[in-house]
């Protein structure tokens, strides 16, 4: 869905959550539209180098570019979980990891010490990045809250309370941009397409005590159960720096915050708490375990100090794996397949639309899910009209070789069917148009 939003699918307010979803935004797949990047090989790129720049903030507040790195790089090394939820381009948790390592780095400036005018500086600084982060996910005003919090008490002069405050009112100010453009987006979509799309956060009454079990059960098999005990021991440990204590603390807070809300809203539970809810505790919980355990090696090698962190870089470089060539030829090979008989309407279910889609050139197939699913761009149900070439799986036709899908009336033509994506996909022509959304627009 990303790529095909960069590719130009959605128009106004639309855009700016995940297409039917207003759980996370959108502002990262807008940034790759405005930079004409069109397909997953050329969107990738830009999503390494941002992540890459947290390293920057994660040095300042840690101390060390060494350790900067080693946080942030080293759960990639550890968790497939992590890599394969960070880095493909329908998660949000990449970009949100960035934006609240920036935040973090401009909350400690803000309340420390410094000139008024870097302060101001780095409370806009706070600002901008607390409105990113919460805008990609609101849990992300949690995190920040409590890492706020520490970072009062981490400072060895109390701040005065202007400052905290200060740092409260931006976290605030966040808060109202993401609750406006929630506003805009959900007038929108009731206004285009007769719905809000608005994702039900019910309490999950009767379920919770049992969902604290099934949470721990989801994070230990993504494998951040354990890290998560050895950064809390690490904090524990006698007689460390109070800024070390602090720092990983933070690390922590940042992925325990999610966790209340994966206990307590029902959504979490009939989704079956799936792994990649608990990709982003997990990445910070081996970030905790990675900082706590190299600055207790450093701190137990003595004058040999700074050889922990060289050591350690040496062995991120080595373990560092290198990607599939192709992770999706299959599916490109497929799309191209289909594409060959385009421009044409995709109908038929979820994920054998979208993908295609989003892997053709850009508009040359316009993806429908067929009903009983999830259609995302609910605006494609009009590209079913008159004159229109639609690819469907042949198993949906009647005998009569008709197809009735959203209001339309397909006939099958008499070409021979194309086999992509281990179906039979039929050419269809369009007798009757599909039934209007209300005030619908096209894709």
């Amino acid at each position: 869905m990303p790529i095909l939003l960069m590719q130009g699918m959605g128009e106004g307010a639309f855009t700016l959550f995940y297409p039917r979803q207003d759980r996370f935004g959108m502002w990262p797949f807008l940034l790759g539209r405005a930079l004409h990047l069109q397909t997953p090989e050329a969107y990738h790129p830009l999503s390494v180098l941002v992540l890459c720049s947290a390293a920057l903030p994660l040095s300042a507040v840690l101390g060390s570019p060494a350790l900067g790195v080693l946080t942030l790089m080293v759960p990639f090394v550890l968790s497939q979980s992590v890599v394969w939820n960070f880095l493909q381009a329908g998660q949000p948790y990449l970009w949100q990891v960035v934006a609240l390592c920036w935040a973090w780095w401009a909350c400690r400036v803000s309340i420390g010490g410094g000139s008024p005018r870097r302060r101001w500086l780095a409370l806009l600084g706070f600002f901008v990045a607390a409105a990113l982060a919460t805008w990609m996910n609101t849990a992300s005003l949690a995190a920040l809250l409590a890492v706020g919090v520490l970072e009062v008490f981490r400072a060895r002069a109390r701040p005065r309370p202007r400052r905290a405050l200060g740092a409260l009112a931006a976290l605030g100010a966040a808060g109202a941009v993401d609750a406006a453009l929630r506003a805009r987006y959900s007038a929108y979509c009731l206004r285009t397409f007769g719905q809000r799309f608005v994702t039900p956060l019910r309490i999950d009454h009767g379920h919770v005590l049992a969902n604290i079990g099934r949470v721990v059960a989801s994070l230990r098999h993504e494998g951040g159960l354990w890290p998560l005990l050895v950064g809390i021991l690490a904090v524990a440990v006698p007689r460390r720096p109070r800024t070390e204590r602090f720092d990983g603390l933070s690390l922590l807070a940042f992925g325990a915050s999610v966790l209340p809300g994966l206990v307590l809203i029902r959504y979490f539970r009939t989704n079956d708490f799936a792994g990649r809810y608990l990709s982003l505790p997990t990445f910070w919980a081996l970030a905790a375990a990675v900082h706590g355990v190299v600055l207790l090696a450093s701190s137990l090698a003595g004058r040999f100090r700074w050889a922990v962190p060289a050591v350690a870089l040496a062995a991120l470089l080595i373990a560092m794996p290198a990607g599939p060539a192709d992770p999706i030829a299959g599916p490109r090979a497929d799309a191209a397949r289909l594409a060959a008989a385009g421009p044409a309407v995709l109908l038929a279910d979820y994920l054998e639309v979208y993908v295609p889609a989003s892997l053709a050139p850009r508009g040359v197939l316009v993806p429908v899910g067929a009903e009983g699913n999830l259609n995302r761009f609910p605006g494609t149900v009009a590209e079913l009209r008159p004159g229109r070439l639609v690819l469907a799986p042949c198993a949906l036709d009647r005998p009569d070789g008709t197809l009735e899908q959203h209001g339309a009336l397909l006939r099958r033509t008499g070409e021979t069917p194309i086999a992509a994506a281990a179906i039979h996909w039929c050419r269809h022509a369009v007798e009757r148009a599909a039934r209007p959304l209300p005030g619908e627009r096209p894709p």
